[in-house]
This record gives C-alpha cells, structure tokens and sequence, in this order.
C-alpha cells in the first residue's frame, strides 16, 4: 500500500469513527424528542464543522460567531432534509419520525404543505445552505472553500432510521456561485442566498463530491458505511438530464432578486393554521 493510500485509508476511518461516536445515541434521542414533538438534527451544524476540519487536517475555530469555520479559511454549510411535516387533520406542524400526530391525537396522515391537497407528499425536502453574498464577495480572496454537507431519508417515512450523507466543496473560482452572489449583494433584496442543494445553482456552481455514505440508526449505537470515498477527487459533480442546457448568466438573469419574501410572524397559542 502507498504512502497516499494509507493515508487515505486513516482518515476514512477517522470520519467514520467520528460520524458513529457523534451519533451514537440518536435512537434514544429519536424516541425521547418525538414525544415532544421536537425535531432531530441527525447530523447538526457543529459536526458537520468537525468532518470539514478532519477531512482537511485542520482545526475548527473555536467560535460560533464569526471568523472561519476551519482554520485554514475553509465554511462549512449544513443542511438535512429531515424535515417537519403538517397533520392533515389539525394543520399542526409536526417532526419528521412523529407516527400520530401529537397534536390533535388522532391523525395518522400528513403532507409536506398546507396547501397541499392530498397526502401523498409529507416531506418537503427543501432545505437550503444559507451563503452570505456580501461575506462571499468582501472575504473571497481569504476563503478556501465552501464544504457543503447534505443529510437525506432514504425513504419519507417516520419508521425511517436510514440516512444518506454527502460531502462536497465548492471552490472560489465558481463563476456561477460567484455571479450569483454578485447579483444578490447588487439587488434590492437581502444579501442571503437560500442555496438549494441538488438543484440548478448547485450544479452549476461545480461541487465537486468527497464522499457519500449511509448513516444506520441501530438501537444501540449508529454504523456509517461509504458508498464513495474520493477525498482527492477534483471533478464537478455531472449536471443531471433536467438540469443540461441551463445557462448560468440566464439562471441568474431569471431570478426575481428584487422581489421581497413574504413576512413571517409568531403564530398564536392555539392557532393551528
């Protein structure tokens, strides 16, 4: 075995250890948050800033504010699509791995959206990376990368206990990601970017995929398995069939950048939709 073999292999087991022992207790979290309708984070923000560090041989920065969050310049963005669901008996939103909606007792059917007309639907899978346009255009010249890390079902049930985790990294000199942000600092909208993993603007921007594995909740401990494992890979992602033919410059010409969200506010004690 070569010396970049070897090497490999160490840190492959490292993540590894470093995913299980994390998660270790998720079953008994799994269990105990449901109760109180609570969500889960399978695989949270600090962790996910912790493989960023251990697949580049770096430290985290001691800070949750701002600065880096690996030490050699390198932002980590985390996103899971263990996402809530509604009951479509009361309208209450309710955790993903909840069997009877613990709301109003009784309903047993859910839906990604309110507005939703049936049932067939119950997860949303619309997470985001959220990326400063102005943080990424002030601060490109010290930021390495973006190391980008999705958590996935691997089937929309609530028995579920099966997860797909990727790792990839976006690098600075993504003309696409850089356009974008270009655009969204120079708009009248807000300087946030909801970066949507798996969809046009990722593939565009070039990820370039270090590992994929499988994460399996046990009762008593958790297993993660990789499927690939290519921590030297230097090649983008391939774009997918329904994505082939987008253009970038007309991607972002095509945005409504200056068209405001909508606001969002408290709902009331008792409000149930």
């Amino acid at each position: 075995m070569s010396l970049i073999m070897l090497q490999s292999a160490i840190l492959q087991s490292s993540i590894k250890d470093l995913i299980e022992k994390s998660t270790s207790n998720l079953s008994k979290l799994i269990e105990l948050y449901t109760l109180y309708n609570q969500p889960v984070k399978i695989i949270d923000d600090t962790l996910s800033e912790i493989i960023g560090a251990t697949m580049n041989d770096v430290l985290c920065c001691g800070t949750g504010g701002s600065g880096w969050d690996n030490s050699d310049g390198g932002e980590c963005k985390n996103s899971s699509h263990v996402q809530s669901k509604f009951c479509a008996g009361c309208g209450e939103k309710v955790t993903f791995f909840a069997v009877n909606c613990p709301c109003c007792k009784v309903s047993t059917e859910f839906k990604a959206s309110l507005s939703q007309k049936n049932t067939t639907k119950t997860n949303p899978r619309d997470g985001r990376w959220g990326i400063n346009a102005k943080s990424h255009i002030e601060y490109k010249d010290q930021l390495k990368e973006y190391r980008l890390t999705l958590l996935e079902p691997t089937e929309d049930k609530p028995t579920c206990r099966s997860f797909r985790f990727r790792y990839w990294v976006i690098g600075t000199d993504s003309e696409h990601l850089n356009r974008y942000a270009t655009a969204q600092l120079e708009s009248q909208k807000s300087n946030h970017i909801n970066f949507q993993p798996l969809k046009a603007d990722f593939y565009l921007s070039k990820p370039v995929l270090k590992f994929d594995g499988t994460l399996n909740v046990l009762e008593d401990r958790t297993e993660f398995t990789f499927q690939e494992w290519k921590p030297e890979n230097t090649i983008p992602e391939p774009i997918p069939e329904e994505y082939q033919g987008k253009d970038s410059l007309e991607s972002i010409q095509s945005k409504k950048l200056e068209k405001n969200r909508g606001k969002t506010g408290r709902k009331k004690l008792g409000q149930s939709k």
